[in-house]
């Protein structure tokens, strides 16, 4: 297993939780020009012996909102936006928001022999603006235990629902470009 150096927009990253199972995060976003450096994370609903392959990440959900705000700050093509609102015609004409798990880099890189890199997908920017809740996940005792048989119970009580995957997923990337 490679070590992990360096976090990008669209990273993929699995780990092993407190139940043995493998787990999924994607960064939705980077702080690295003022410091104290972070990342952050959205959370994939993964969670299996197994470790995933790409095909099975692809089908995956997030955890998120459709939240209201009906004004495209980030410039998204009509393109990716068709592709959201074809994936959740429910949301029409809000914008999907994730969850996010915030951590720190220098905290990150304590724990980072704990983590595998999977691969990079191509993703909307700045889906954790459009969300509506976060924490801070700057430990490795905090992240492996999250993501145990709670995260269900925990995504509920703050009114978070799956979304698609794909639906954050740029509408000019093709599934092959998202092997290593």
């Amino acid at each position: 297993m490679t070590k992990i150096k360096d976090i990008n927009q669209g990273d993929l990253l699995t780990f092993v939780n407190a139940n043995n199972n493998y787990n999924i995060i994607l960064c939705t976003n980077t702080n690295k020009t003022i410091s104290p450096h972070n990342y952050t994370f959205c959370l994939l609903d993964y969670n299996d012996i197994q470790k995933p392959t790409i095909e099975q990440i692809l089908s995956l959900n997030f955890f998120g909102v459709g939240n209201m705000t009906k004004t495209n700050h980030y410039n998204y093509s009509e393109e990716d936006l068709k592709n959201m609102w074809e994936c959740h015609p429910e949301i029409k004409p809000c914008l999907l928001g994730t969850y996010s798990l915030i951590i720190w880099r220098k905290d990150f890189m304590t724990f980072r022999d704990n983590l595998e890199f999977i691969s990079n997908l191509d993703i909307l920017p700045n889906l954790n603006k459009n969300g509506n809740g976060a924490v801070n996940a700057s430990s490795w005792g905090f992240l492996k235990e999250f993501f145990n048989d709670k995260i269900i119970t925990i995504m509920n009580e703050r009114n978070q629902e799956k979304f698609k995957l794909k639906a954050m997923i740029k509408s000019n990337q093709s599934n092959a470009n998202y092997f290593l």
